[in-house]
Formats: structure tokens, C-alpha cells, sequence
């Protein structure tokens, strides 16, 4: 076999001797009445199979694709255009009829499906050309299935060729267009949720053409980094933003950070973090100011180099943000090992706004994410104000869109600025106090309701939250939920506007005591529950704390948020459990009993609020140096005796509780205190130690039988959460029952309060209460056998149906929790409806 004619590996004819003959077989072709076709092939994915079968496979593997080719093209038909390219001419007839049945021969010759056979088809009936002209062309087209995962074909048309001229056209004038800088930097605002001012701007290079006019990104920007030619543009955008930065800086501006967009080849093309830090340098312009954005998909091709990458970024002192998050698949991986500093919430969370589905759910769960590990957060793509109104009550701290703006030139951004046309920028030494009240997420709670539609018309969808801004002679509402905007208009009979309201007129109205603890707070910094009396009589029980101080605007921070409201009328429920806590003991001391980190609260006794006194490490060593200085000396050995961490985990895991009476000096004496400690339901690694003075005995024996009683309100407020429209205790060895409460609505069923086989009973009036489709499936799942198998696998047994309400079928769930009350092992089942 002469080599210089055909192929040492493959056979077929050489590139050069196919260029040859395939003229006059092209004419031939002509003179039986059909018109040629050129097809070029290649083999995807080849470079992945010799790696992993090895290249004598792979050697192995172009052998038998060039016979599939010559069973079905003849040998003389084609060529190896050298290593994984391949060539044939063929009849525009026999192509049709044979080509689909050539890629599926090759198929069975790759058992690991890893390579994929793509055929570009160059059609002589388009125009006469060169054989080598035909063979470019049909590259051309076998180049658009490049990112295809399966074996396909394409055919050459204008289109393809429209896109080469313009490719070329854009790689040959890049150099041309930088320095004539018909590349042009945009500027796209991004605004602060909180306060609507202008926080960064995102730089966008558009490329405006003498010849072609006005070039997207997506014309341009794909070849560049297909041709490994990006990099250039990056760096030229990051000198046209630093020279905007000092002019901007020269005539008196804000300087506000500036972020810039990188692409992969960016990374392989030169040391992109060097040349950056280089140029910014040289402008004198702080590191900070200049923020990376980094999409995720450019992360996952070699995980460990960008990695790298990033971090040197962070290390100089750059901030890093992912961008477009949430179009991909691995984006909370990525979180996972890489600390960004800000994620950019891709716009497809807005495009998909008000389709029906989990879509909010998502994003907010996401934003409180964000915000547990301390990241800052973006939304892109924002263009309605109830876009705007639901990122700012779920803690979006930037919005970037065209409801604030589209991506602007310098030239225009001066002119609406001198024109007063421009939105205001924020004062940056605001922008910690604004980050800190910004990425407070206000729909994170839910409201836990109990009793009748009399006693609570109260029932939000989530917690009413808000934050306020409290100034030395008024308060305005910076950011507001749904359900606070409700809670005002239903009690107060106002809508809240975010104007600045005087504090004389707030004092003078039913809103003076709540105020004169906010504050107090805003004072201190102390956190507060208090009870405050509601225009119609009921209690609203609420929970302030300090958030942030504004040293320039001299204002203060303050979040709100309304954890009860209940009928004054009413005794001791659980809506107000924070309360007679406050009221019945004068320390509380919430314990991580892993960490032994603590937490102390402070409550005169009596009073009707709480607040945090001090955070610390080390409970319990602390306690057992710092408790007996304040003991009467006879009780310091009792003390030292029984209180230690060991002791007080036996007794809560025996009895439930631990508790110890001891006396405390004070300046006239001593009075008797008594300590109680128990395990939080939810969360068994933390304990919380009250501490009670019992110094009258009468009162003693009140305070021990209502503690006992706490006890067991706390443990089924621990139990169950949600908005329950019966609960029942259940003794799981009689199936004795006691109706503990129920809804009004509830009434309609004409359920006994009490009685004996609990779970019998409900398996009988399910026939009168359920849809009917339900019946039969809560009948068989609801035994006492099943359900106690559940809690002991899982802690929990639930049961989700539909009630039959007043006519209607309304979605509820049944939950079955175990908990001890009074040594006794009992069942505690709630029925709630579901939102």
C-alpha cells in the first residue's frame, strides 16, 4: 500500500489523492443525473474513549468506522482527512437513502456510547465550487453539532455561511474595534432593595459597529472565547471601568463598586487574576470596589482550578459573586466549597414569577440560605413592583432590571444625572447599616394559632414582621410583610405608607407603650417580648430587637415582629408562653449542651418582658464559680453537690426535669430561688434553666404546681407546630381520649370530648368528616399499632386528606406525636388544614 496514496492506519485514501480524484468522480455524479454532496465527518468524543479504553482500542475503533464507511460511501469515495476527520462524495440519492443508516451501522461499534459520529452535507446544487471549498463548507456544517451529544447531521446553508463571514469578521476586526473602541462599555444599575438607591453597576461591553451597526453580546462574545480571543475584551472592559471610576471621582461623584463579567477561556488564555490586579493597582482604585462575576458553569469543567482561581481573587482582596444561579444543576454544591460573597439569582426566578408553582416557595428558602451562611444576594431580571415588593420582604438585599434601569452608556448616565433624571446613589458609608436591614428575611416564620375564629381572627400566612427606622423626633416603617401590612389596616385601621411618622402624634395614640419600648431598645440594645393592648382588647404579644445604627443619618434599626395575639380575656395559652415565662422567672438560660455555648435572659420579676443579658462559652463551669458567691453559705455545699452538667442530663433523662431550691443573698437578707432545667423538645442538644423565687411557701406550692403544669403545655407546644383545629391527648395503652381543644369549625362534626377506643372512634366518624376518596386510606393507616411504628421509626406519624367543611372539601393533615407528661407516655394528635 502506497502511503502517499492511502492511509497506514485505515486504508482509505489519503486527503491529498482524495482532493485528486474526487473531481472527476464529482462529475461523473453529474452525468447520471443526480447532484453531488461532499460529507464531512467527525468523530466526537474520541479523545474521551482513548482515555479511558486506551489508544490501541482507539486505533482499533477508526479501523472499523472507516470499513462501516466503505461498506456504505465505496473506498474510493472517501478519505482520513487525518485524526478523527473523515471525508466522502456521494450522489445527492444515494446520501438520503444511506447516511441515517451509516450512523446507526456506527452504533454498534462503540459499546461505551461515547463517541458520536456528526456529518456536515455541502449540496453542489447550492453552488459549484472547488472540492476544497465543498469540504470547508461542509466542516461548517458538521461544526454546529460540536456541542451535540448524539450522532446527528446538518446541512451547509446561508445561514452557516452568514455565520462564518461573521465570525471571521469579528476575529479579524477584535483588535480594530478596541482601539477604535467601537467596543463601548454599558452600565446596568444595581439598585438596594431597601432603600432603592444605586448600590453597584454591573459593566456590559456592547460591540457598535460603522459597518454592522449594533452587535448584542451574543454576537460576538461566543466566538470570541470559541476562538480563546475573550480575554482581550475583559481586560479592555476593566480600563474602560477604572478610567470611569477616577473621572467619575474627579468631578465629585459616589465612587460605588463596579462589577465585571468573566469567561473561562479568560482563565486558560492568561493569569486573568494578575493582569486585573495589575491594572487596578496602577489606577489607584481600592480592590474592593471591583467585583468578579463568576457564572457556575464556567466552574464545573476543572472544579479545583477555578477553585484555586477564586480564592487567589479573595485573597487580593476582590469580591467574588456567582452569577446566574440556579440555571444549572449544581449550584448549591459549588456554594458548598466555594465562599462567595454574593450570588446572582438568575432571571429566570422572574420570568417564571406568577406561573403556578413552587417557584416563590424556592426562592425565598433560598434567600435564607443566602443569608445563614452569610452571603449577599441579586436578583436579576426585575421588572414589576410586586417583583420588587416580595425580594424586599424576603431579604433581597440587591435588585438589578429594567424596572430601575437598562444598560446604559457613561455619556447618557452623566447627561440623566445632570438633568436630575438619574436615581440617587447610596452614601457607602450607609451601606453596612443598609446591607443589615436589607437581608432580614420577613416571611421566615410562621404563626402558631389555637382557638376559635372569635378569639383569633388573627390567622397570616406567615408572622407579621417589619423593620423600622427610628429618628430622634419620628419612625417610619422601612420594610413591611404582607401580614404586618394586614395586622395594621385590621387593628389600626391604617395603611402603612413608609412616610415618617412624628413620634408625638405616635405617642399620644394606643401605640405609646409599644413605642417607648422600642425606644428603650434602640437604647440599650437589648432584645424585648412585651405584651401591648390592641385598639379592639385583644393582646398582641410582640419581639423587638436592635439591628443596625446609621451614624450619618443618626437613625436606628429596629425589628419587629408580632409573635401572638390573643383575647385579654382568655387565661395562660400557649400564644402567650413567652410571657408568663418573663413574668415567673427572672433568669432564663438557653444552653447548647455540645458547645456549652449560652445564651442569658433577663426579666424583672413580674414584668412582662424579657430581655437578652448576655452571650457566653463555658455554662457550666462559669455557673459553678459564679453561683456560689451569691449563695447563703449553707447551701453552697448542697449546690456544689448536685448542680453540674453530668447530674443535671441524668435527672432530665430520668425525670424530665431537674430542678434545685437554694437561697440568694441580697443586700436585706436572702430569698429562696428555685432552678428548673428541661430539655428542648426540638432540639434534645439544648436545655433551658429557669430560675423562680419561691420565697413565699404559699406561693410555692402555686409556683411548683404551675410549673408542672408548664411543663406539660411545653412539651406539646414542642410536639406539634402549625394552626390546629382540634387536639387530643391519648393514652396509648387504654386509647383513653380527652378533647384538649377545638375550632368552631369543628364543631360541626358533633365529636365526643372524650371517651375510650380513641382510634376505633376516629376510624368510624372519618365516614362522616372525610371526602370520600380519603376514607378508606385513613382507615387503614389509622390503627394504634401503625401509628406508634411511625413515631418509634420516625418520631412522627402523619396523615394528609380533605375535610368536609360547611360543604366544601378543604386540604388538613393529622400529626401524632409521643410525649411523656407526668412519667406517662402519652399521644398528643393534632388536626390542622393545610394552606
Amino acid at each position: 500500500m502506497d502511503v502517499n496514496y492511502y492511509d497506514y492506519l485505515t486504508g482509505l485514501p489519503t486527503m491529498t489523492y482524495f482532493f485528486e480524484t474526487a473531481a472527476a468522480i464529482k462529475e461523473k455524479i453529474t452525468k447520471q443525473y443526480d447532484q453531488p454532496v461532499l460529507l464531512f465527518l467527525n468523530l466526537s468524543g474520541m479523545k474521551v474513549y482513548n482515555q479511558k479504553q486506551g489508544f490501541s482500542a482507539g486505533n482499533d475503533f477508526l479501523k472499523a468506522f472507516s470499513e462501516t464507511l466503505t461498506k456504505y460511501f465505496d473506498k474510493e469515495n472517501c478519505c482520513r482527512l487525518g485524526g478523527v476527520h473523515f471525508a466522502a462524495i456521494s450522489g445527492e440519492k444515494q446520501a438520503k437513502d444511506t447516511v441515517y443508516k451509516f450512523l446507526d451501522s456506527c452504533k454498534l461499534l462503540d459499546p461505551t456510547n461515547v463517541i458520536f459520529p456528526h456529518v456536515g452535507i455541502y449540496q453542489y446544487s447550492t453552488e459549484d465550487v472547488s472540492i476544497n471549498m465543498a469540504c470547508d463548507r461542509a466542516k461548517l456544517a458538521c461544526d454546529a453539532l460540536k456541542n451535540d451529544k448524539s450522532a446527528g447531521l446538518a446541512y451547509y446553508d446561508l445561514s452557516i455561511r452568514h455565520a462564518d463571514e461573521n465570525h471571521r469578521y469579528i476575529v479579524e476586526n477584535l483588535s480594530k474595534a478596541l482601539s477604535e473602541r467601537w467596543i463601548t462599555v454599558y452600565y446596568q444599575p444595581i439598585v438596594r432593595a431597601v432603600n432603592a438607591k444605586i448600590c453597584d453597576e454591573e459593566a456590559l461591553a456592547r460591540w457598535i459597529d460603522p459597518v454592522k451597526g449594533f452587535l448584542s453580546p451574543a454576537d460576538f462574545i461566543p466566538i470570541l472565547e470559541e476562538e480563546k480571543l475573550i480575554y482581550k475584551v475583559d481586560l479592555y472592559v476593566v480600563e474602560r471601568v477604572l478610567e470611569k471610576m477616577k473621572y467619575m471621582e474627579s468631578k465629585g461623584y459616589s465612587i460605588i463598586p463596579q462589577s465585571i463579567n468573566l469567561s473561562r477561556s479568560d482563565f486558560e488564555s492568561c493569569d486573568i487574576v494578575e493582569e486585573i490586579r495589575s491594572r487596578v493597582d496602577l489606577a489607584g482604585i481600592s480592590r474592593s470596589m471591583l467585583s468578579i462575576e463568576i457564572t457556575e458553569s464556567i466552574i464545573g469543567s476543572d472544579f479545583d482550578f477555578m477553585m484555586k482561581q477564586i480564592l487567589r481573587f479573595k485573597e487580593l482582596g476582590f469580591p467574588v459573586w456567582m452569577d446566574d444561579f440556579g440555571s444549572g444543576y449544581s449550584s448549591l454544591n459549588v456554594l458548598k466549597e466555594i465562599p462567595f460573597d454574593l450570588i446572582k439569582f438568575d432571571m429566570s426566578f422572574m420570568r417564571q414569577f406568577n406561573a403556578k408553582n413552587n417557584g416563590k416557595i424556592i426562592l425565598a428558602e433560598l434567600m435564607k440560605m443566602a443569608f445563614s451562611i452569610d452571603v449577599d444576594t441579586v436578583c436579576e431580571g426585575v421588572e414589576t413592583e410586586e417583583q420588587i415588593q416580595f425580594l424586599r420582604e424576603v431579604g433581597c438585599s440587591k435588585i438589578q432590571g429594567f424596572y430601575y434601569g437598562k444598560p446604559t452608556p457613561l455619556e447618557l448616565i452623566l447627561q440623566n444625572i445632570s438633568e436630575k433624571r438619574a436615581l440617587d446613589y447610596e452614601n457607602p458609608d450607609e451601606t453596612h447599616y443598609y446591607e443589615t436591614i436589607g437581608r432580614v428575611n420577613l416571611q421566615d416564620l410562621t404563626a402558631i394559632t389555637y382557638g376559635n375564629e372569635k378569639d383569633f381572627n388573627n390567622v397570616f400566612n406567615m408572622l407579621p414582621m417589619a423593620i423600622l427606622e427610628l429618628k430622634s423626633n419620628s419612625v417610619r416603617f422601612v420594610r413591611t410583610n404582607q401580614s404586618y401590612r394586614n395586622f395594621f389596616r385590621r387593628f389600626f385601621n391604617l395603611n402603612l405608607t413608609g412616610n415618617d411618622i412624628p413620634i408625638t402624634d405616635v405617642l399620644k395614640g394606643s401605640g405609646a407603650g409599644f413605642f417607648s419600648i422600642v425606644k428603650q431598645v434602640s437604647k440599650d440594645g437589648n432584645r424585648a417580648f412585651i405584651d401591648e393592648l390592641l385598639p379592639d382588647g385583644s393582646v398582641a404579644n410582640y419581639f423587638i430587637r436592635k439591628l443596625a445604627e446609621n451614624s450619618c443619618a443618626k437613625t436606628v434599626a429596629l425589628a419587629v415582629g408580632v409573635l401572638s395575639i390573643r383575647d385579654a380575656s382568655k387565661g395562660t395559652t400557649y400564644a402567650n408562653l413567652a410571657r408568663a415565662l418573663a413574668k415567673d422567672y427572672f433568669k432564663l438560660y438557653y444552653i447548647n449542651l455540645e458547645t456549652d455555648e449560652y445564651t442569658e435572659y433577663d426579666s424583672a420579676s413580674g414584668s412582662e418582658s424579657m430581655t437578652i443579658e448576655n452571650h457566653g462559652e463555658n455554662f457550666f463551669e462559669q455557673a459553678k464559680i459564679e453561683i456560689p458567691q451569691r449563695l447563703h453559705k449553707d447551701d453552697i455545699a448542697m449546690f456544689d453537690q448536685f448542680f453540674s452538667k453530668e447530674n443535671i442530663i441524668k435527672e432530665i433523662d430520668s425525670q424530665g426535669t431537674f430542678t434545685l431550691t437554694y437561697r440568694i443573698l441580697t443586700k436585706d437578707g436572702s430569698f429562696y430561688a428555685n432552678l428548673k432545667a428541661m430539655r428542648m423538645q426540638q432540639n434534645g442538644n439544648y436545655i433551658i434553666i429557669g430560675v423562680s423565687n419561691i420565697d413565699s411557701q404559699m406561693k410555692q406550692k402555686e409556683l411548683l404546681e404551675k410549673a408542672q403544669q408548664e411543663q406539660i403545655v411545653y412539651q406539646r407546644l414542642m410536639s406539634l407546630t402549625g394552626d390546629y383545629i382540634a387536639l387530643y391527648v391519648v393514652d396509648p395503652t387504654t386509647e383513653e381520649f380527652t378533647e384538649y381543644s377545638s375550632a368552631s369549625i369543628y364543631g360541626e362534626y358533633n365529636l365526643p370530648k372524650h371517651g375510650k377506643d380513641f382510634f376505633a372512634v376516629t376510624r368510624k366518624n372519618a365516614e362522616k368528616a372525610l371526602h370520600p376518596d380519603d376514607i378508606a386510606g385513613f382507615q387503614k393507616v389509622f390503627t394504634l399499632e401503625n401509628v406508634l411504628h411511625e413515631i418509634e421509626r420516625g418520631g412522627l406519624f402523619t396523615f394528609h386528606g380533605r375535610l368536609i367543611l360547611g360543604g366544601k372539601a378543604q386540604p388538613y393533615s393529622v400529626r401524632v406525636s409521643m410525649v411523656k407528661e407526668k412519667g406517662e407516655n402519652k399521644l398528643i394528635v393534632g388536626t390542622r388544614l393545610s394552606n
